[in-house]
């Protein structure tokens, strides 16, 4: 018989992060992203002489904010389970099925259908609110649970 995942993290002694903590590393990480980027961007910014010169560097910016959000997930998700958010509020993602950090494969869908669900109003991570293991779109897609670290 299949032990469902519940019963395996309760073996384990995990128990699965609060949608507060998740929404607190969400902004804690988008903060640390803005600032990234306002570092490179600043320069083009305050260089445009006219509003059309402005307009395109802030369509380039929305490109490259969601490329860099994008790459520092897969990264932080790959290498360490959690973004830096996540570190910062003690929380961590797991393979839902040997209960240890995301491979490439998992990390890449999980940022991606973030990305997804973060252009559809937020609405994948909003389903969390609606089951016990608190999973969202990104969960679902790449079979990860968030879990406490501490």
């Amino acid at each position: 018989m299949k032990e469902d995942l519940a019963t395996r993290l309760e073996r384990e002694n995990l128990s699965i992060a609060s949608f507060k903590k998740r929404v607190l590393a969400y902004f804690i990480d988008n903060f640390i992203l803005s600032f990234i980027i306002y570092i490179i961007f600043y320069t083009p910014l305050t260089q445009a002489k006219d509003l059309m010169e402005m307009i395109e560097v802030s369509r380039n910016f929305g490109l490259s904010f969601i490329l860099i959000r994008l790459i520092y997930q897969i990264i932080f998700t790959y290498l360490y389970g959690a973004s830096l958010g996540k570190m910062i509020c003690k929380i961590i993602i797991l393979d839902e099925y040997v209960l240890d950090k995301p491979n490439l494969i998992q990390s890449c869908i999980r940022s991606s259908v973030s990305e997804l669900s973060n252009s559809a109003f937020f609405l994948g991570f909003a389903w969390a609110l609606s089951n016990n293991l608190r999973k969202t779109w990104e969960d679902y897609a790449a079979k990860t649970v968030v879990v406490n670290v501490a």
